[in-house]
């Protein structure tokens, strides 16, 4: 009897778990304009607190002043790299014919491999879809999405400034203070690694004279918060840009090899030593995770998936009653038989 009623109750607290993750799904996908906003902001908040105390502890500045000097940096780092990243497009659309043209070369020579074995394709139909392409629409639209991200970063910036400005409560348990030390250290630490990655491929782009090699640097930085998957596709992306670049086959395999070595070295070597086993994630948790967070707040939701489940799990770790879900999402639990 007894074993029945405790099998009527996990199997009741599971039900009541899926309902509470069904609910939560749908308040975060319904509140995404305001919530994708204040969870950027939350991070920002985070990110930029180890400056702001700097500021206190050596310069000795009032924590007002640091506020807004910490926020002024971020502000004037954006506004020197959206304009270029915005040129670069431009000047890439604007030698689209170009482009255009070696795709076409490239085709002409596939169709004739393809012809030698008797594999039949419609040049014309390819010509054509590729002559009718709408570089200059997907250029206005790039420029739009710009002013719109300008515009939501404004309204983070305003967020981030009431959450810096805002009192901080005296009476927070060690548990807490503990939390938000693991929580600040993961996504500076993050933030680190993740510039310390961007910028090192783009200065190999550069350096191999590779065209967008800002752009792919930035996208670099940015797919470097979703694990695994965002390297793989920092790496891909350029491929197509270098191959209708260049013509020697060497530039094209240093494109490849140089930043899959950075990759290796910042993701399989330094990011472990300096996270430790307090911030590790299952695959399937992160897989999961992407799925999530990608279909309630799309894109956004894919690079924020990782840094939302590790703090949840920083969090889960410090309470006895969660520690169990902490372990799950680490994949070290053990099921009792």
């Amino acid at each position: 009897m007894n074993q029945g009623n405790l099998e009527n109750n996990r199997f009741i607290t599971i039900s009541l778990l899926i309902l509470a993750l069904v609910a939560v799904a749908f308040a975060l996908n319904f509140t995404k304009p305001i919530m994708i906003p204040f969870v950027l902001a939350l991070l920002i908040r985070i990110l930029i607190d180890p400056i702001i105390d700097f500021q206190i502890e050596n310069l000795h500045v009032h924590r007002i002043v640091a506020v807004f000097v910490s926020l002024i940096l971020i502000v004037f780092l954006f506004i020197i790299i959206v304009p270029l990243i915005v040129g670069s497009v431009a000047t890439f659309l604007q030698s689209a014919d170009d482009y255009n043209s070696k795709v076409l070369i490239l085709i002409d020579i596939l169709i004739s491999k393809l012809g030698e074995f008797d594999i039949v394709v419609d040049r014309d139909m390819i010509r054509n879809t590729l002559l009718g392409l709408p570089f200059l629409d997907w250029a206005s639209t790039i420029l739009s999405n710009s002013a719109n991200f300008i515009s939501k970063l404004f309204l983070v910036v305003i967020m981030t400034l009431f959450l810096l400005l805002g009192k901080k409560s005296k009476n927070i348990s060690p548990e807490w203070n503990e939390i938000i030390g693991h929580v600040k250290q993961y996504i500076f630490t993050k933030f680190i690694t993740s510039s310390l990655t961007g910028i090192l491929a783009g200065l190999i782009y550069w350096f191999l004279g590779l065209e967008l090699a800002l752009i792919f640097g930035s996208l670099t930085f940015i797919l470097n918060f979703i694990p695994v998957i965002g390297s793989v596709i920092a790496v891909l992306i350029p491929l197509p840009v270098a191959f209708l670049q260049f013509t020697d086959p060497t530039y094209v395999i240093l494109i490849i090899l140089l930043p899959v070595i950075v990759h290796i070295i910042i993701g399989n070597v330094l990011e472990p030593k300096l996270f430790g086993k307090a911030f590790g994630l299952h695959p399937i948790t992160v897989i999961l995770s992407l799925i999530f967070w990608g279909m309630i707040w799309g894109f956004i939701g894919v690079l924020l998936a990782a840094p939302i489940t590790a703090i949840v799990k920083i969090s889960f770790e410090k309470f006895e009653t969660t520690k169990p879900i902490a372990k799950l999402l680490e994949g070290t639990i053990h099921l009792k038989s």
